[in-house]
């Protein structure tokens, strides 16, 4: 008796977890799959995104200034999980997010792939504050507003050690800005200044403010480099030109041009308590926190009032980053694949790029794969990676000739250059996966080959890739940049 194949899943469990400079957190979300069409045969998409867990907010564990706890880290989290309800065979996909001074620690990137080998199979680790930016910014619904009032919207995360602003217009991320500004650069205990970190003395220095630790806490004088902060971060949403401190404190190089800003919104520990947050959760007490956030968000509040820049208040604000990492990260791939369902799940494959290929003649493309294939053995130890993932951005002509020089050409070039039954992934940004893959097939049968479609990735990227739904013909797939110690 025939039976129809099982129904695709209609939703993957995606699990979102922030380790920051102050706070850790984690969020379990409902990502739903849609088609793009009705024929069947379209792309599949994701769909609404439900966060339906939301931890509690712990002070992130260290074991000093340097370095984090990584077990009790881990012990957080895997609380947190069983109160959600979600065993780690349960996680579709998501993100673990190494935010702000965390992500300078000697052993964040320890902390972030135990995190992910311990929270689920295919639970990625990254961190960057531009990705940390964009991700805020999704998670706040900054993104979703610039889109839906057709507006240029900055979502500005200030947290505990840097600032990270991306500017959404109606079609998305334009550009961010990040700084070495955040309310945990200056710690204070029982009235004595017991933390003055890096980007802090620098701007005291530039400002000519005489702190140092062990000092007494002066709240004049702490207020003076609140202020000093808070310029620098309008200075950075207003410019250029910009003050030669904030040049000096950017996390990565600033727009040449100025933007104009419809909306501001502000996310992130400091960041919510900008404006209508400020007296109620700091009261009397400036140091209330055992930090400068509450002065420097009372600060930033009044510079706003003093610009010509527009505060919007969203539905996430302490939260912004940790549901962008849970529910905006996971892409899907063409429905056209050719996969090895052995291969599956893969996790942390180095990308390598070919970039375009469209005018490479026929005759050049196997010098040309030689090249790239060389650039990822050198790069790489391929056997402990576990294999690589070549990026091809255009093909060209989709026709079958030029298919089939495509693939006698990559397999002539992993003969000379690639060892055999390591995996080997290709990812095109055109929907031509499933005929790449029988070609290169039907020339080899030595590696073990998947070829997916419709992404884009770039050198320097790293790929997962999680089991295959939709009767296996799609998956799901994250793209991320691992940045940890800059």
């Amino acid at each position: 008796m025939f039976e129809s194949p099982a129904e695709p899943p209609s939703t993957l469990t995606s699990v979102g977890i922030d380790v920051g400079t102050t706070t850790t957190h984690v969020v379990v979300s409902e990502l739903a799959i849609d088609s793009a069409g009705v024929s069947g045969t379209e792309k599949l998409a994701i769909g609404d995104r439900t966060v339906r867990f939301r931890g509690p907010i712990h002070e992130t564990p260290l074991v000093d200034p340097e370095t984090v706890d990584i077990d009790a880290t881990a012990e957080l989290i895997a609380a947190d999980l069983d109160t959600a309800g979600v065993a780690p065979e349960d996680i579709d996909t998501g993100a673990v997010i190494v935010t702000g001074e965390t992500a300078r620690t000697a052993n964040a990137e320890s902390l972030a792939h135990h995190l992910a080998d311990e929270s689920g199979s295919f639970v990625v680790a990254t961190a960057g504050a531009a990705l940390e930016a964009i991700l805020a910014g999704q998670g706040s619904g900054s993104a979703a507003h610039a889109a839906e009032s057709q507006t240029t919207v900055a979502n500005v995360d200030v947290g505990g050690g840097t600032t990270n602003t991306a500017i959404f217009d109606a079609d998305g991320v334009v550009e961010t800005r990040c700084l070495d500004v955040g309310g945990r650069l200056v710690g204070v205990t029982d009235g004595t200044i017991t933390k003055l970190a890096r980007p802090a003395r620098i701007i005291s220095e530039a400002r000519g403010f005489d702190l140092s630790l062990g000092d007494p806490a002066d709240p004049d004088e702490l207020s003076a480099l609140a202020s000093a902060m808070a310029a620098l971060v309008i200075d950075s949403l207003l410019g250029p030109p910009y003050d030669p401190l904030t040049v000096e404190l950017s996390i990565e190089p600033l727009p040449d041009d100025a933007r104009p800003l419809d909306a501001v919104v502000f996310t992130g520990g400091v960041g919510r308590l900008v404006g209508e947050y400020t007296d109620s959760a700091v009261g009397t007490d400036p140091f209330a926190y055992d930090d400068l956030g509450p002065m420097l968000a009372e600060k930033l509040a009044a510079a706003v009032d003093d610009s010509p820049l527009l505060v919007t208040r969203l539905s996430e604000d302490l939260r912004a980053t940790v549901i962008g990492a849970g529910t905006h990260t996971t892409q899907l791939s063409g429905r056209t694949v050719c996969i090895d369902p052995d291969l599956l799940p893969l996790r942390n494959l180095p990308v390598i790029s070919t970039g375009s290929l469209a005018d490479i003649d026929d005759a050049a493309l196997t010098a040309t794969f030689s090249t790239i294939l060389s650039q990822a053995t050198q790069r790489y130890d391929i056997r402990d990676v576990g294999g690589v993932a070549i990026g091809i951005d255009d093909i060209g002509d989709l026709s079958y000739d030029r298919l089939r020089a495509v693939a006698a050409s990559f397999v002539a070039a992993l003969e000379n250059s690639y060892p055999p039954s390591i995996p080997i992934i290709i990812v095109t940004h055109q929907n031509c996966a499933k005929a790449l893959g029988q070609l290169l097939s039907g020339y080899s049968s030595d590696w073990p080959l998947t070829v997916i479609d419709e992404l884009a990735v770039e050198t320097g990227e790293y790929l997962d890739i999680g089991e295959p739904i939709a009767h296996g013909e799609t998956v799901p797939a994250v793209v991320k940049t691992l940045v940890f110690g800059s």
